[in-house]
């Protein structure tokens, strides 16, 4: 796994053990949460304007509770990783409202290394040429 991945999850297991879970669900649903915030990353890096939205949101320009990166984020976890676990409406309300807090540790992190980020983004999928165009526009802003 890695270090992006890694951290996310610690974030959300931090986060998320605020959250009244059965036992047998609390690892799965930090994964979910991961999932979906990665997959909100990946699926935001490969629109328009979607890398513009990640620079707002890695530099402090735009919150995490008002960045469309979290919104997304949130509705990937509703409406994939948790019809996928089987959660009830009340165990999805009750952690929806906790990823715009993961995210905002995450970002704040100072761990973070805006070239593993893409890195891990272009493993998952986006093109070489989006990772040489966010790399030179992250680059410039986390250096």
């Amino acid at each position: 796994m890695s270090f992006i991945t890694d951290l996310i999850k610690e974030k959300a297991g931090d986060i998320l053990g605020n959250v009244s879970l059965p036992d047998n669900l609390k690892e799965q649903v930090v994964g979910g949460v991961s999932d979906s915030i990665f997959g909100s990353i990946k699926e935001t890096a490969l629109k328009e304007g979607g890398i513009d939205q990640l620079i707002e949101l890695f530099t402090g320009r735009s919150s995490a509770a008002a960045s469309p990166v979290t919104d997304l984020a949130g509705k990937l976890f509703s409406s994939d990783i948790a019809k996928k676990l089987g959660l009830s409406p009340a165990i999805v309300s009750a952690i929806v409202p906790m990823i715009p807090k993961v995210i905002e540790t995450f970002t704040s992190s100072k761990k973070i290394d805006v070239n593993d980020l893409i890195a891990e983004v272009t493993q998952s999928g986006v093109t070489d040429k989006l990772k040489d165009v966010a790399g030179g526009i992250l680059g410039g802003f986390f250096k």
